[in-house]
């Protein structure tokens, strides 16, 4: 993979808004407003049998209440599970967890990302709630070798 210097990001963005004013006048299915944003987040997956503990850097594109679209060098899996935190001059001012819901390669080397806000599997747990039960009805895609466990809460502290 090539790496890209952000500014070569932050083009790329503001081409892709070029795409998003011709295609915003023609309504689409979305239930909210989505509200452009410059900044920059890492991804950390929430599956723990990920090989790369390595943050995946992304510039974001967009937010809404339901989710946040974003660019990646990296093409992500759909169904995929992820913490996003969000990041000022190096320190993490936020995180939220998501589900991929969209992946597409728009340049060599960099994929728009479209994701969805979910409940954190922690919490998930710390309700009662299975969260593989929960991927498994949520997701659209589970590949069968990987492992789908999640860390106990007691774990987590």
């Amino acid at each position: 993979m090539s790496e890209r210097s952000p500014e070569e990001l932050l083009e790329e963005l503001n081409r892709l808004e070029h795409v998003r004013i011709a295609h915003d006048e023609n309504p689409c299915n979305r239930h909210f407003d989505r509200h452009i944003v410059r900044g920059e987040a890492e991804l950390h997956p929430m599956n723990r049998s990920k090989l790369d503990p390595t943050p995946i850097e992304v510039q974001l594109r967009d937010v809404g209440r339901g989710g946040l679209g974003f660019i990646s060098q990296d093409s992500l899996p759909l169904g995929s599970t992820w913490r996003i935190c969000f990041t000022k001059r190096g320190f993490v001012v936020g995180q939220q967890a998501i589900i991929v819901k969209y992946s597409h390669q728009v340049s060599t080397g960099v994929y728009l990302i479209g994701s969805q806000f979910i409940i954190d599997t922690g919490l998930l747990t710390l309700l009662g709630v299975n969260p593989a039960a929960i991927d498994k009805e949520d997701s659209e895609i589970i590949e069968a070798n990987e492992d789908v466990s999640f860390l106990p809460p007691a774990d987590v502290a």
